[in-house]
């Protein structure tokens, strides 16, 4: 399996190097750019597995850079490769999030192991966030994500939005296919909430057959709208045995909750739950936003 590399570094024949370097060992696909700014637009177009980051830059520094990207892309890892290292730098660039801090010039070898390494520490962290079942984060990470998103939102006065999902009659679906198919329609329904979600969105199964999405930068009404794209894709899924649910077929009931200006994220997610409430209640399959 191909390993995807952004390398990123002001000076072409660095990024021609490291390619070449890395290129010997068959296991990559590198990207390159001269320029920090286009870091996060690459980001959003390219699935990338790791970040080989230049701290000297002309435009924009790497640790501003190193800073966008662990708060927009958490579990990415970026590995600082710098000709001017040192105990300040290093320290720094750690906890702004890097991974791993080397100096050039670095063997091959080395820039290697420091990527596998990096790789293999972001699997386990990956492990320890996700819910077993279904591959997307798990009730506690949610909760450390939405704290995070909650903080960000009211620092910056940006819109944060939520959404809370929950599946229609599955304990109907339940007794009547047996819990091991109920959790192929929860493996599904991760899967194309993933699918259907951002990059910077946090998919997450909040319990049961109960799932969230916490949408940064996202108001009122992109929130519905997300909301009900998700609903109208569900339905039309063909899940197996749908046909014997009420109304033939499998749908999702949407709560959706806005965060106001100096929330708690816990006041958000109890927004979101009332309105999940309200969505079941009046009638399931359908889309209702927090007042």
């Amino acid at each position: 399996m191909l390993i995807n590399v952004l390398v990123v570094d002001d000076e072409e024949i660095i990024c021609t190097l490291f390619a070449a370097m890395l290129g010997h060992y068959g296991c990559y696909h590198v990207v390159t750019t001269t320029d920090g700014r286009q870091v996060m637009d690459i980001l959003r177009r390219e699935p990338l597995d790791v970040i080989l980051l230049d701290m000297s830059m002309p435009a924009i520094s790497g640790l501003d850079v190193l800073r966008q990207v662990t708060q927009a892309f958490e579990e990415l890892p970026v590995i600082i490769v710098t000709g001017h290292g040192s105990i300040e730098i290093a320290v720094e660039s750690m906890q702004a999030g890097a991974a791993d801090f080397v100096t050039k010039p670095v063997p091959a070898a080395v820039l290697h192991l420091r990527i596998q390494k990096a790789l293999e520490h972001a699997r386990t962290r990956r492990l320890a966030s996700t819910d077993g079942l279904t591959e997307v984060y798990n009730h506690r990470t949610f909760q450390e994500r939405l704290a995070q998103e909650t903080a960000r939102a009211n620092r910056y006065s940006r819109p944060l939005s939520l959404l809370m999902i929950d599946v229609d009659h599955f304990k109907v679906y339940n007794d009547t296919y047996g819990h091991p198919q109920g959790d192929i329609v929860l493996q599904d329904l991760a899967r194309l909430l993933r699918e259907m979600s951002r990059t910077s969105d946090t998919v997450a199964r909040y319990g049961g057959e109960e799932f969230a999405i916490i949408l940064p930068e996202t108001d009122s009404v992109s929130a519905q709208k997300i909301g009900q794209r998700l609903r109208e894709q569900v339905e039309r899924y063909p899940f197996a045995g749908k046909e014997l649910m009420p109304g033939g077929t499998l749908t999702i009931s949407v709560g959706v909750a806005t965060h106001a200006s100096a929330g708690s994220k816990d006041a958000l997610l109890q927004a979101a739950d009332t309105a999940l409430y309200t969505a079941k209640r009046e009638g399931r399959n359908r889309v209702c936003v927090a007042e």
